[in-house]
Formats: structure tokens, C-alpha cells, sequence
């Protein structure tokens, strides 16, 4: 792991207890923006404000826990990355599941079910790392960033708008997005770690200068009281085994989404990223099962991660996990301050488009570096577009999705990420078949040219989604091999008078190797550079030179004798 250059306090940093605050008041501004979705449910299902403000409590206190539970990383629970939770509009979709058929008390109680399958797919994605893949994670990535940017647009121009609009919110969302922008690319130090609380706030200080807060909201915010003790749990639970299988597809949709946030904290956090790490991932959506479980438990409205939040820690440069705690206790405090959370419904609708505009460029940018990191074959390029196109089909299609497929597949169309990486990972485990991991080719040294190496090695990069880099690396290691057994007479030739070395790839989750057998010597390996001396008076000084270039070229090398008279060159590439 690497720390990339653009984050000023990483993973393990502590910063500042002041620069902690304030960064950890900039995340909750942003996702206080996704507190709308406690009121949008209260008022659809007529529930009085008392109990409002206690869903609203509840959530907060579980996003508190949430957090700090994913930043924490102890038995076997938590990523150990700052990736904190929120509502999102799949939530209210998933409470309407149960509610529906048993009222409240049953949407609660499917919610804790839909946690406990959460926490048993975090050990399924564990085991099946194979299939979630690093193009796998770039969709997820890239579809996150494309939702968070098509909500952002939408927003910013006032389309669809809850409520409506107000005078002169579009002018302010552009001045919101300017300031973020301003304050990210051409401010030094600090201020960039505060670019989007710093728009934020500017829209809402010329909201109120220009009289553009709505009358409605201000009298709200007059009525909320300033402190409340939150009551658990207010609406109780129910079980209904009918609904089982919907919610443990739920839980797949909600875990889905989450591998894709905590990919794109892994990619954020290490500039030398290769892979997603499935162990670190799963320990992170067995946290977001936990919150969920939590959740159900105290009538609390379901989570899933914060791809948004991520991408703005990133693009404010401080990703370090120790914010988790500081926005961990915030959440929890403002759950006894009601009077707080209702200013978050006070800002334009266009300036919270605005934030998500700004973010989802971060995020977009990094899943499409994901997917075009590794070397892609027509199987892997069709996983690709075919998850990308399910994805971006989400908001024009979700209507007919719910209404014209199958029941239990409805869950999965919740969301544009769940949506399409459902697509992609069902792809990438049929493509699976018959393929396998080794391929193996026969050369016949001094006829074979390099292009025919470059060929074979190219194909097999881009069946098995290899980086471009480590196959280029493994081609010229390859040739230069096949020059030392052909110069210095390594091979013995058959009757036809022809030198055969049989070349073949193996390959697994973090290594490319390539192994060369043939019948002959073994190449003698050389851990250090021979003299200036031995290469002019020793015969053996060049190829002691050559077996040297060959150790440095891989990452790890191999040489050694087989039975029956064969050898074998074993070059490992680390992905």
C-alpha cells in the first residue's frame, strides 16, 4: 500500500483534534443531505411528528454505530477504512416491502433478516474472490459515481425537486458547485480539506440573504425543540417467513452496493492498488449486516455504505479512518438535537445537487481507472458493458423492472449499482466455464519470433484480466529467456534437430507466471552482478550476466530439474 499523493492525512493518520472536527462536520453536512429520506417515509405512511423525530433519532444513532463500527476493524467485523453509512432511496423501497403486507412493526423486523443475510454474504463474497474481480469493482465504482452524478444533475437543475423550487436555488447551486471547485483545485493547505462544507455553508449563508428559505421550513424549524431523548423502540417487530427470500435478495443488493463502496475506499487509500482485497471487504459488509440487524433491533430506517462519503474524503484529502470516531460521535449527539438535523432541510435542493455533482466526478473517475487498469478479452468486456448498461438502464427502466419481472428478482432492481453488479457478477461466473487457469504453448527456438511470445502472452493477460504492465513485464522476460537457452545450447535438440520449450501461464488471484520446461540444462541464476573483470577474462562472465537480468526482470525466479531429463524456468509476476 501506498499513500497517494493527493491525500494530505491517510488511513492511519491522526489528524488535529480541530481539523477532525471540522472534517467530521463536513461529511455529516453531506450526509445529512440523505436525512430527507426519514421525513419522505414519515409523511407517505401519515406518522406524527413525535414519532418522526425518533426514526429520524434512531437512523442517526445507528449511522453513529455504523461508522465507527466499520472504521474499528475487530473480530472479523469492519473493513478498517472510513466508509460511513447512510439512508438511501432503496431504503424507503425497502421498508414499503414489508410494510405493505404487515405494517410497520413486520418492516422493521425484515430488516433485522435482511442484516443477518448480510452478514452471511460477507462471508460468501470472501470465498468467492475469484469472481469479484478488479473489473468487477470498477463497475460497481463507476456505476456509484454515475448514480451519485445523475441524482446530482437532476438536483442541480431543479428537476423533480421535492416541494419544488424556491427563488434563485438553481443560482445558488452553481454558486455552491463553484465555490466547491475553487476551493479544491486552486486553494493550497487546509482549505481543501473543506471544499465541500465550504459550499455548502455558502449556499446556505446567500439562501438566507436573498430571503430564499422557504416560510414553511423556517416555521418547522421554529416548532422542532432544541433537545429530545430518543425512545427505543418505538414501533416494534414482526416476522413473516413469506418475506425471507425477498430480503436475503435485499441483503445481496445491499451488500452489492457496499463491495463497491469499500472498493472505492481501498482504490482512494493505495496508489499502487491492484486488487480488491475480499478479506478487508468482507469484514466490511458483515459491519453494514450488524448496523442493519441494529437497525430492525431499534426502529431504525436501513443502511448501506456511503460510496458519496468516500469519494469525499478523497477529493478533501483526508481519508483517515480516526474521522470515523469523531463523525461516529456527531451522529450520535445530534440524534438527542433535533433542532440541528432540521437544518439540513433548510438548504436548496439544487446546493445538495451540487455536492453530488462535484463528488460523483471523483468517483466515476475511479471506477473507469479500475476497469481500464487490467487487460480485458471479449468475455471480460462484454462483463463490463453488459454491467454498466444494466446500470445506467436503471432510472429510465426501473418502472417496468418492478412491474414485469419475477418477485423475487425485484429487490436486486432497488438500485443502479445493485443492478448492474448483480448483471456483472452473474456474468463473470458463467464466463468462468470453461476456462481454465493454465493454457500452455509449444516454441521452437530460433524459429519462433518475438511477436509469436508477445501474441500467446497477450491472449492469456487478457483471459485472465491481468494488469498491462505485468504481461509487457512477462513478454520481454520471456524472450530474453529463450535467447539464453538458444545462444548458449541449454536445449537439447530432437531428431529433427529443433529446440522445443513448452511455455505455460498460471495464474491466480495476485500473480502471473509464466513457466518455460524443455529438455536440457538448467539456466544457472545469478543473485548478483558479475565484475567488470569477470566479464572480460571469464567465459561463463556473460552468462553469468544474463542469468542475472533474468532474476531481476520477474519478481520471483526459478530454476531447477525435472525427472527424465527435463528442466524448468519458472518466472512469478506480482499482480
Amino acid at each position: 500500500m501506498k499513500r497517494p499523493e493527493n491525500i494530505v492525512y491517510w488511513l492511519n493518520d491522526r489528524p488535529p483534534a480541530a481539523i477532525a472536527a471540522f472534517v467530521g462536520l463536513q461529511q455529516m453536512s453531506f450526509l445529512g443531505v440523505y436525512l430527507a429520506i426519514s421525513p419522505l417515509f414519515v409523511r407517505t405512511e401519515n406518522i406524527g411528528d413525535h414519532d418522526s423525530q425518533i426514526l429520524m433519532a434512531t437512523t442517526l444513532l445507528v449511522s453513529g454505530v455504523g461508522v465507527m463500527l466499520q472504521a474499528v476493524g475487530r473480530l472479523g467485523i469492519g473493513s478498517g477504512y472510513f466508509c460511513p453509512l447512510q439512508t438511501t432511496s432503496a431504503s424507503f423501497a425497502t421498508m414499503e416491502l414489508a410494510r405493505l403486507a404487515g405494517g410497520l412493526e413486520l418492516a422493521f423486523g425484515m430488516v433485522g433478516v435482511m442484516g443477518m443475510a448480510q452478514i452471511l454474504f460477507g462471508e460468501v463474497f470472501r470465498r468467492l474472490r475469484s469472481v469479484f474481480s478488479v473489473e468487477l469493482a470498477g463497475v460497481a465504482v463507476t456505476l456509484i459515481g454515475l448514480g451519485l452524478g445523475y441524482k446530482g444533475v437532476t438536483l442541480l437543475g431543479g428537476i423533480d425537486a421535492p416541494g419544488g423550487l424556491w427563488k434563485h436555488d438553481i443560482a445558488v447551486g452553481f454558486l455552491a458547485l463553484a465555490v466547491m471547485i475553487v476551493c479544491n483545485v486552486w486553494s493550497s493547505g487546509s482549505l481543501r480539506l473543506f471544499s465541500a462544507f465550504a459550499g455548502l455553508a455558502a449556499g446556505l449563508a446567500v439562501s438566507v440573504l436573498v430571503d430564499g428559505i422557504r416560510p414553511e421550513d423556517a416555521e418547522n424549524y421554529k416548532a422542532t425543540p432544541l433537545l429530545a431523548l430518543p425512545q427505543l423502540p418505538t414501533f416494534g417487530w414482526a416476522f413473516d417467513p413469506k418475506l425471507v427470500v425477498p430480503y436475503v435478495v435485499l441483503g445481496l443488493a445491499f451488500s452489492l452496493h457496499g463491495f463497491g463502496a469499500l472498493a472505492a475506499a481501498q482504490r482512494f487509500n493505495d496508489s499502487e492498488w491492484r486488487h480488491p482485497d475480499m478479506a478487508q471487504i468482507s469484514r466490511g459488509i458483515r459491519a453494514e449486516g450488524v448496523s442493519n440487524l441494529i437497525a430492525g433491533l431499534v426502529n431504525g430506517l436501513p443502511l448501506t455504505s456511503s460510496g458519496g462519503a468516500v469519494s469525499l474524503a478523497a477529493a478533501t484529502g483526508c481519508t483517515s479512518r480516526h474521522i470515523a470516531y469523531w463523525l461516529g460521535g456527531i451522529l450520535i449527539a445530534l440524534a438527542f438535537v433535533p433542532k440541528v438535523t432540521v437544518l439540513w432541510f433548510v438548504l436548496p435542493v439544487p446546493v445538495i445537487g451540487a455536492a453530488a455533482v462535484f463528488l460523483s466526478s471523483f468517483t466515476l473517475l475511479a471506477g473507469l481507472q479500475m476497469i481500464a487498469s487490467r487487460m480485458l478479452d471479449n468475455r471480460k468486456i462484454l462483463t463490463v458493458g453488459i454491467g454498466l448498461l444494466l446500470g445506467v438502464s436503471h432510472e429510465p427502466l426501473k418502472h417496468y423492472y418492478r412491474e414485469e419481472l419475477p418477485s423475487f428478482l425485484v429487490p436486486v432492481t432497488q438500485s443502479s449499482v445493485a443492478l448492474g453488479v448483480a448483471g456483472a457478477t452473474l456474468l463473470s461466473g458463467v464466463f468462468r466455464i470453461g476456462a481454465g487457469t493454465r493454457r500452455r504453448r509449444s516454441f521452437v527456438l530460433g524459429e519462433s519470433q518475438l511477436d509469436d511470445v508477445i501474441d500467446y502472452l497477450d491472449r492469456q493477460g487478457r483471459a485472465w484480466g491481468a494488469r498491462a504492465d505485468v504481461v509487457r513485464r512477462s513478454e520481454y522476460a520471456m524472450w530474453q529467456a529463450f535467447e539464453i537457452l538458444h545462444d548458449y545450447g541449454f536445449v537439447v535438440r530432437n531428431e529433427r534437430g529443433q529446440g522445443i520449450v513448452e511455455v505455460e501461464t498460471l495464474v491466480d488471484e495476485f500473480t502471473f507466471t509464466v513457466i518455460a520446461r524443455y529438455r536440457g540444462e538448467v539456466i544457472p541464476l545469478a543473485t548478483h552482478a558479475p565484475s567488470h573483470d569477470a566479464l572480460l577474462e571469464s567465459d561463463t562472465g556473460i552468462l553469468e550476466m544474463a542469468g542475472y537480468l533474468l532474476y531481476k526482470l520477474a519478481d520471483r525466479v526459478r530454476s531447477r530439474a525435472l525427472s527424465h531429463g527435463m528442466a524448468e524456468l519458472r518466472l512469478t509476476f506480482v499482480e
